[in-house]
């Protein structure tokens, strides 16, 4: 696997099963097939958490296994696998999913008039619940004033135009010359 492909898995991982899921993914590159036991054991995870870890991965297509029946005592042990070869189309997709979110994100702080006492992790409101509150924080009484949002709007813009350069939906801006 390329050192960006790998990069790219071990990113996504995090996102989906934090830290625990990088280490199986890692144990799963190493070892190639493993049973869920195996990488337990080569991770030192709790192997219920292993087996979370491998069906949401699963239901990514990110991995595969295959049963196999143990004749003498009839058990089936599950081998799985890294299977990577949708992960450009995984990537792709969250990446859209984030960029529709960061749109309307962006659309929301820049169709409203927002109203904030100055007071760490007190509400930003609307002009009009602002209006209800008669221009006073439902939290701490104090005047709301205009909250200025630009650099919020600003970031949201960055971010955009970030990801529509990384999914081809936008070309990157050319350096003016001077």
């Amino acid at each position: 696997m390329t050192r960006r492909k790998n990069k790219e898995l071990l990113e996504l991982a995090m996102d989906l099963g934090g830290e625990e899921a990088v280490e199986v993914i890692k144990a799963l590159e190493k070892k190639k097939e493993s049973t869920d036991e195996e990488l337990a054991e080569m991770t030192g995870i709790r192997v219920n958490t292993v087996r979370k870890v491998l069906y949401m991965l699963y239901d990514q297509g990110l991995a595969e296994f295959k049963r196999i029946r143990d004749k003498e005592t009839g058990w089936y042990y599950y081998y799985w696998r890294l299977e990577t070869k949708r992960l450009p189309e995984i990537i792709r997709s969250k990446k859209m999913a984030e960029l529709k979110r960061l749109k309307e994100m962006l659309e929301e702080e820049t169709s409203e008039i927002y109203y904030h006492c100055g007071t760490p992790g007190h509400p930003k409101l609307t002009f009009d619940e602002a209006m209800e509150y008669e221009f006073q924080c439902p939290i701490c009484g104090n005047m709301l004033m205009q909250y200025d949002n630009t650099v919020v709007v600003e970031e949201l813009k960055r971010r955009i135009e970030e990801l529509e350069i990384e999914l081809g939906l936008r070309k990157k801006p050319r350096k003016s010359k001077k």
